[in-house]
């Protein structure tokens, strides 16, 4: 069969105008499933005030952290479910050598507290590495506690003289069950801070 060129046209038009309709409605389908999350973009914690003092062969680090979802993560608690506090810090070589992975970095240590909620008693748990667990009755308690890192030591290593400290906290989202883990990714949740970076300091 042959089609003139005008019906040819016509054809492209029509299939042209199927795509852009097609791709629209898939861009207006993932705005209406993932719009809610996206207003949780921001991420959830910033750490400043950032205090590294060398120690010898180590350094006590002090800094506050600011929780910008705390009904995030209380919502998390009141399902059952342990949230894995994570503090991480690290002694890197100063810039520009410090984006080199293994060896801008000398040193490195990280805490994992465990927070659990008890709704019987209307309590929440705290707990370290070490099992010693601080019971709370305000939600607020808790979050001061966690907004202060306090005497954070840092060992070093040999032949790290001079240096940064880099610290972040993050929750540990794959501690967390497969569906909740889910949601963190198509929600954008981003319990995470940014590094925040000492200037160079000698050990």
């Amino acid at each position: 069969m042959i089609f003139s060129p005008a019906v040819a046209m016509a054809r492209g038009r029509t299939a042209a105008r199927g795509n852009r309709a097609f791709w629209s409605s898939l861009v207006l389908g993932l705005f209406f499933c993932l719009g809610p999350g996206w207003a949780l973009a921001d991420t959830a914690f910033h750490v400043k005030h950032l205090q590294a003092i060398p120690e010898m062969n180590r350094v006590n680090i002090s800094a506050q952290v600011q929780i910008s979802k705390e009904a995030l993560l209380q919502d998390i608690l009141d399902q059952g479910q342990t949230i894995i506090w994570v503090i991480k810090v690290q002694w890197r070589e100063p810039e520009p050598f410090s984006f080199i992975s293994g060896l801008g970095t000398h040193a490195q240590k990280e805490e994992r507290w465990q927070i659990h909620y008890y709704p019987l008693t209307n309590e929440y748990a705290l707990s370290n590495g070490a099992g010693a667990l601080r019971l709370f009755h305000h939600w607020q308690d808790l979050v001061r506690v966690l907004e202060q890192i306090h005497d954070f030591i840092l060992p070093l290593q040999q032949g790290a003289a001079r240096g940064q400290v880099a610290l972040r906290v993050y929750v540990d989202i794959q501690a967390l069950p497969l569906p909740l883990r889910l949601r963190a990714l198509l929600d954008h949740w981003k319990l995470e801070s940014p590094w925040i970076v000492s200037a160079p300091l000698s050990s």
